[in-house]
């Protein structure tokens, strides 16, 4: 058995988040400031409550538990100066509001975010897959929308069956991707936290503004690994022809191939470009179309992009980007299987920050 490894280098170009599951809220943290590079910032330090909690006197910890039973209760109001024994870690507040609720935990190990092997395992899958597909695959793919076969869903199983694996038995066992394994980063301290608008596109492009609900602004509070945040990561590929022969997977072994994966990523990454640029042109977003401008000379065959992780939206993961281009027809006929859909435009929003920069965005270097 041989193989290939890789030293993966990548570093952020907008922020990311993937997400733990978990949330807290403000009853675990208390708003600060400190010094970063010479300038006076704002932090929240998030606390340890079982720790904090057992440092408390018998009458404390009584006030200090029934006030959590109110919802709106803030741990700053109960007390103002939390010792930093009690401080688990704290996050750059990027979100420019005066008060946050609850915040969307970015996953982590010992409290220091890195990026899963997983996520960007995933992207690389899709990109592989968006590329393999033909014109035989994308009119099978629209007889069965057509036929209602394909239920609600831009993906299909059998062709990514046909592509990924020999058709035999056990699917897991029997697709290439297990040959691959992309190992998480390295970690990094100091989330930031970020406030998530979605920006809506109208057809009447005046009113491009977030989404609101009930005359109220519709946001959310995420941490994030900021930009120009630098990781290492290793992708390693094994190759064992015997075994490739008794899976019958000879003919897939292109797929695990540096060049290639170099190739389809930069890409696909490239036609999620321009499909973005032309979406704030349309809609004369041109904060949008200023980020994607500068993001696509960035773009490069040797040092392709990856989005990844929260905001990646709905054409960065699946082939609804091939299908509305290949297919207009089927693509409508999914589009309007969804609950909210819209005629000019199908997704019609884009998670932003409070800054109008787009989520998830990675540059990839292998070595």
């Amino acid at each position: 058995m041989s193989g290939e490894s890789y030293d993966l280098h990548l570093t952020t170009l907008s922020p990311i988040h993937i997400g733990s599951g978990k949330s807290y809220s403000c009853c675990e943290f208390v708003p600060a400031k400190a010094k970063s590079k010479g300038q006076i910032v704002k932090i929240i330090k998030r606390v340890n409550l079982t720790n904090y909690y057992s440092s408390l006197s018998d009458d404390r910890k009584d006030t200090f538990l029934a006030s959590l039973t109110n919802s709106s209760f803030e741990l700053k109001q109960f007390d103002k100066k939390i010792k930093k024994d009690f401080v688990r870690y704290q996050c750059i507040d990027n979100s420019r509001v005066d008060f946050i609720n609850e915040v969307q935990e970015h996953i982590k190990t010992s409290d220091k975010l890195y990026i899963p092997g997983s996520s960007i395992k995933g992207a690389i899958r899709t990109a592989i897959f968006y590329n393999l597909l033909t014109e035989e695959d994308m009119d099978k793919i629209g007889k069965d929308i057509s036929s209602n076969r394909r239920n609600n869903s831009f993906l299909s199983n059998d062709l990514l069956k046909k592509h990924f694996t020999s058709g035999f038995g056990n699917d897991a066992q029997y697709n290439i991707f297990r040959f691959m394994q992309v190992a998480d980063t390295t970690t990094t301290n100091l989330p930031r936290i970020e406030q998530v608008l979605a920006v809506m596109a109208t057809d009447d492009r005046r009113k491009n503004q977030p989404y609101s609900r009930h005359g109220n602004v519709v946001k959310s509070y995420l941490e994030t690994i900021g930009t120009n945040k630098e990781f290492k990561s290793r992708l390693t590929t094994t190759f064992d022809s015997n075994l490739y022969r008794k899976l019958k997977l000879e003919d897939k072994s292109e797929i695990l191939d540096l060049n290639y994966l170099k190739e389809v990523l930069f890409k696909f990454s490239q036609d999620l470009i321009y499909y973005e640029m032309d979406f704030a042109d349309k809609y004369d977003i041109e904060y949008l179309s200023k980020f994607y401008e500068t993001l696509n000379k960035k773009n490069t065959a040797d040092a392709p992009l990856l989005k990844i992780g929260a905001g990646s939206g709905l054409m960065a993961t699946s082939i609804a980007m091939k299908l509305k281009e290949y297919d207009p027809a089927s693509f409508d006929r999914v589009r309007n299987s969804f609950r909210r859909s819209y005629d000019f435009e199908f997704p019609k929003s884009r998670k932003v920050t409070k800054q109008g920069k787009p989520f998830g965005w990675v540059k990839l270097e292998f070595n």
